[in-house]
């Protein structure tokens, strides 16, 4: 294809996959590259797909769902003379994974991790969230995780399909683990690895990133990001609530019912005050648990100032995402 002889020339190309933390990883890095001086170009996938251009992002409006065709239009309209492109392979289906590197032809993959995600059409547990990740990548250096490099069946699947693994250390919180991978990668580019990991730490936090909203006498912590029960309780732990006094609120959604199922026994292993359910109602419920609909961000506000310390979880389209935007508009007015 014409376009993907175009993309050969620019010199930095980078693709991310992963089971979650891709979005995160892209903005560091387009805001990394950037502040070395490159032009760069990046695009997020998920509920608020946004094109990068250094630190600015442009949010891209959908005409209907979500597609993988999206990053290949989005390839073909890439502006002559970059130097950089970092882009999320946002395919969920194993038979599509492998597209974005097909396409992109990357110098460089980058893995957040392998946890289970996608059940529903990846298969259970880590092995199968591996198989379906690793096999996508078609050779060439892979930045990762020391963890997710030691497990022996993520380097056996990688090393059959022809790539190099550079592992970096994983950090004692997700941004330093994120900022450990900025630094491995422009660092195999050839570029000063500490410098572009100061740039990319002044990067402003991502409107889904972990952050605590206080609501009259309750607070929010929004951890909706947070897509698997590991991350998540790291997450709770660094709050430093007591899970009697605290009220989760787990988004669920249609089409992650896998997902949910992966949550159910992180929900029902703890003395929680109350599990309650928001989104798209589950059936059956998971036990323990009671249903709760917020039609607006301002419904959602009352349940907060009501029931003290609620912790969100699961998934953020919907009406979390709509709270979220609300809320950076209302600090924006301050």
């Amino acid at each position: 294809m014409e376009f993907m002889k175009s993309l050969q020339k620019i010199p930095v190309r980078i693709l991310v996959t992963g089971s979650r933390g891709k979005s995160s990883i892209v903005r560091l890095l387009s805001a990394a590259l950037s502040g070395a001086g490159l032009s760069v170009m990046g695009r997020i996938t998920g509920v608020l797909p946004r094109e990068l251009n250094g630190k600015e992002e442009c949010l891209i409006l959908r005409s209907g769902p979500g597609s993988v065709e999206e990053m290949r239009w989005w390839l073909r309209t890439l502006p002559r003379g970059l130097d950089a492109v970092v882009m999320e392979n946002s395919a969920v289906d194993p038979e599509l994974q492998p597209l974005a590197w097909n396409w992109l032809h990357p110098g460089c993959t980058v893995l957040t991790n392998v946890r289970p995600d996608h059940e529903e059409v990846w298969g259970r547990g880590e092995e199968m969230a591996s198989l379906a990740l690793c096999s996508a990548i078609g050779g060439g250096p892979v930045v990762l995780p020391s963890s997710v490099a030691e497990k022996p069946f993520v380097s056996e699947i990688l090393c059959g399909q022809g790539c190099t693994l550079n592992p970096c250390p994983d950090g004692a919180t997700f941004r330093e683990g994120h900022l450990s991978i900025v630094k491995e990668t422009c660092r195999l580019f050839g570029f000063e690895a500490e410098k572009c990991a100061d740039f990319a730490a002044d990067l402003s936090p991502d409107i889904a990133d972990f952050k605590v909203f206080r609501e009259g006498e309750g607070c929010l912590a929004s951890a909706f990001s947070a897509n698997d029960p590991e991350s998540t309780e790291s997450l709770f732990l660094s709050v430093g609530w007591n899970r009697e006094e605290t009220t989760v609120l787990y988004n669920s959604r249609k089409d992650r019912v896998g997902r949910l199922r992966s949550f159910s026994s992180w929900l029902s292993a703890f003395p929680w005050k109350r599990v309650v359910i928001t989104g798209n109602r589950p059936f059956p419920l998971p036990g323990g648990s009671e249903y709760v609909s917020f039609p607006s961000p301002e419904s959602m506000k009352q349940f907060i100032r009501a029931e003290g310390k609620v912790f969100g979880c699961g998934n953020v389209a919907g009406t979390p995402l709509e709270y979220l935007l609300h809320s950076q508009e209302e600090e924006a007015l301050v």
